[in-house]
């Protein structure tokens, strides 16, 4: 079982403005896999493996903003594939959680809190499969 990255790159000042997070959310992760697709936007898909321990952090793209990770709901919480929960050592810009079932493009919904008091959310996705022996 391995460790998967996902970072979230917000630019919170836009997000704000525009009441539009997804349109301002640069994600990328380093899955081992070589099949996550949609870096780079709001909709990517991280595939994994069951098992598999996945880490979102959440960071923004000016120090002078305030960003971090209010809670997970959607698919993968319902099917009980994963279910973040904080690191709390990280003042809530890092969550993580075991992969516990396989499933493909399960959809989840990712809510930030923009500078202390704005919650906005966008929804990528995550495929686990079983490890191959």
């Amino acid at each position: 079982m391995s460790q998967v990255n996902i970072l979230i790159a917000v630019n919170v000042a836009q997000a704000i403005n525009t009441g539009r997070l997804g349109d301002y959310v640069y994600m990328v992760d380093d899955s081992l896999t070589g099949k996550s697709s949609g870096e780079g936007g709001d909709e990517l898909s991280t595939v994994c493996e069951n098992g598999d321990t996945v880490v979102w952090r959440v960071e923004s793209i000016d120090p002078d903003q305030d960003v971090s990770i209010n809670r997970f709901d959607g698919d993968i919480i319902a099917t009980g594939m994963v279910n973040p929960a904080p690191y709390p050592q990280t003042d809530s810009d890092t969550w993580g959680g075991r992969i516990n079932s396989v499933g493909t493009q399960v959809e989840y919904r990712m809510y930030l809190t923009l500078n202390k008091n704005t919650v906005q959310s966008f929804d990528p996705f995550i495929t686990a499969t079983n490890p191959e022996r």
